[in-house]
C-alpha cells in the first residue's frame, strides 16, 4: 500500500496530544515539537536522513501508550506511569516500518543521566536517541520550548545547566547548543510547526507491505479504544467487519486495505472529546451531544492532513452521516454519499449495537438488524447494505 508514513504519524500525533493535554496538561503540538527538536539535535550527531526520520518518528510517538496505561491503571494497583507506559509504547511500535533499528528509543526515553530513571539505567547504558528524546520531551514540558522568546531561551539554559549530569548528559546538552544558539532559536518565532517539520524531514509516499501499515493503524485504533473502557475494541472490530464486507463485495485488494485503514481510524477524533462526555452513563445534554458530534469533524481534520488519504478521510469522517441529510458533521444527503460512505455508517451502527455501553447492554445480531431495518424505514441508512450485513454476520462472531 502506498502511504506517506511520516505524514500519518505526525497527523495522528494530534490525537496523542489531546490525551496528554487532558491528563497531564501538555501544550498543543507537544509531540511535533519533541519530534522537531529531536531531529535538530540528531542532525548535529551526523545522522542520515533515514536515521533522522526514525528518531523524529519515535520522538513523536514517545507517549503513544498513555491511554493504554490509563486503562490498565484503573484495574492495576501500584502501576508505575513512566516504566510501564515506556514498556507498552516500545511494544506498540515494534512492527512499525522504520528504516533501521529503533530498539529502546522509546523504552528508555525517561531515563536520567544519573541513573535515577524508572529502569535505573546509567547514561552509558542508554542509546543516544533516547537521551535526545528525553531532553526534547522535558524541555517542552518544563520550559515550554515552543514559546519562543529570548527570556525563555535563558530559562532553558538555566534549566539545562541545573540538570547537567542529573537528567541530561553533558554530551546531549552540548549538542542542543550546537543545534540551537539563541539566534537560531529566535528564528523559529512565529513559524508553524508543520512547516518546520516538513523542512526538516521528508514526506515521501512509499510502498509498504500491508502488514506493516496494519500494524501502525491498529496501534492508533487501540489508542482511541483505550480512551474509554466501553469502546475497548470498537475500532478493531470496525476494521475487521469492513474487511469482511469488502471481501463479500469483491473489492480489489487496494480498496479493501484502504477501507480497513478508514475503519481503524474512523473514531480518531474522539481523542479530542473529554472522557466525562464519552463515559457519561445518562443522556447527554444538548451541549454535550454537540460536543460528542464534533468527534467526526476532528476525524476529518486529522486525516485530511495526510497526503493521499482523501478517500480514507471521507469514509472515516462520514460514518455518522444519514441518507436524509440529518447526520453529521456535514449533513450530507443520499446523493452525496458513496456506497463506501454508507457501508462505513452501517457497519459502525451494527458494531455499536453489538457492544456494551454505559447506557445499554450489547444486543444479539437479530435485534441489531431489527433496529437497523427501522432506521432504513426512517430514511437514515442504506437498505441493501443493511441486508448484506445481515447475510455476512448472521453466523459470524467478531
Amino acid at each position: 500500500m502506498k502511504i506517506d508514513m511520516n505524514g500519518v504519524i505526525y497527523s495522528l500525533t494530534y490525537a496523542l496530544d489531546c490525551i496528554e493535554a487532558e491528563v497531564i496538561g501538555v501544550s498543543e503540538n507537544h509531540a511535533k515539537w519533541v519530534a522537531y527538536l529531536s531531529a535538530l539535535i540528531g542532525r548535529t550527531y551526523g545522522y542520515s536522513v533515514h536515521e533522522l526520520s526514525d528518531l523524529a518518528a519515535c520522538a513523536a510517538l514517545h507517549d503513544n501508550a498513555l491511554t493504554q496505561y490509563l486503562a490498565e491503571e484503573r484495574t492495576t494497583e501500584g502501576f508505575d506511569v513512566h516504566g510501564n507506559h515506556c514498556l507498552m509504547g516500545e511494544k506498540n511500535v515494534e512492527h512499525f516500518p522504520f528504516h533501521g533499528d529503533t530498539t529502546h528509543f522509546i523504552l528508555y526515553h525517561h531515563e536520567n543521566a544519573d541513573g535515577s530513571g524508572p529502569f535505573g539505567k546509567k547514561s552509558e547504558e542508554i542509546c543516544v536517541q533516547s537521551h535526545i528524546i528525553h531532553l526534547a520531551d522535558i524541555l517542552d514540558m518544563a520550559c515550554h520550548f515552543h514559546e519562543i522568546s529570548e527570556d525563555n531561551y535563558e530559562r532553558i539554559q538555566a534549566f539545562l545547566e541545573q540538570q547537567r549530569d542529573v537528567m541530561f548528559t553533558a554530551d546531549v546538552i552540548g549538542h542542543f547548543y550546537m543545534a540551537l544558539s539563541k539566534e537560531q532559536y529566535m528564528a523559529l518565532r512565529g513559524r508553524n510547526i508543520d512547516e518546520l517539520l516538513n523542512e526538516e524531514l521528508p514526506h515521501d509516499t512509499e510502498e509498504y507491505p500491508f502488514e506493516q501499515v496494519r500494524a501502525v493503524m491498529d496501534v492508533f485504533g487501540r489508542i482511541v479504544d483505550y480512551k474509554s473502557p466501553f469502546t475497548r475494541s470498537h475500532s478493531d472490530h470496525i476494521a475487521h467487519r469492513i474487511q469482511c464486507m469488502s471481501d463479500y463485495y469483491g473489492y480489489d485488494r487496494d480498496i479493501q486495505e484502504r477501507l480497513y485503514v478508514a475503519g481503524a481510524l474512523h473514531d480518531i477524533g474522539k481523542m479530542a472529546i473529554k472522557n466525562d462526555i464519552l463515559e457519561k452513563p445518562g443522556k447527554l445534554t444538548n451541549v454535550e451531544f454537540v460536543q460528542m458530534q464534533n468527534h467526526a469533524w476532528y476525524t476529518y481534520l486529522i486525516l485530511s492532513k495526510v497526503n493521499g488519504f482523501e478517500d480514507i478521510t471521507e469514509w472515516a469522517a462520514l460514518h455518522h452521516e444519514k441518507l436524509n441529510g440529518m447526520g453529521y458533521p456535514f449533513g450530507k444527503k443520499a446523493e452525496q454519499l458513496s456506497r463506501n460512505d454508507r457501508l462505513m455508517a452501517c457497519v459502525d451502527i451494527y458494531q455499536a449495537l453489538r457492544e456494551d455501553r454505559p447506557y445499554k447492554q450489547g444486543m444479539p445480531h437479530e435485534k441489531c438488524i431489527e433496529i437497523m431495518r427501522k432506521m432504513v424505514t426512517d430514511g437514515f441508512i442504506d437498505h441493501q447494505i443493511t441486508e448484506d450485513i445481515n447475510t455476512v454476520f448472521c453466523e459470524k462472531e467478531l
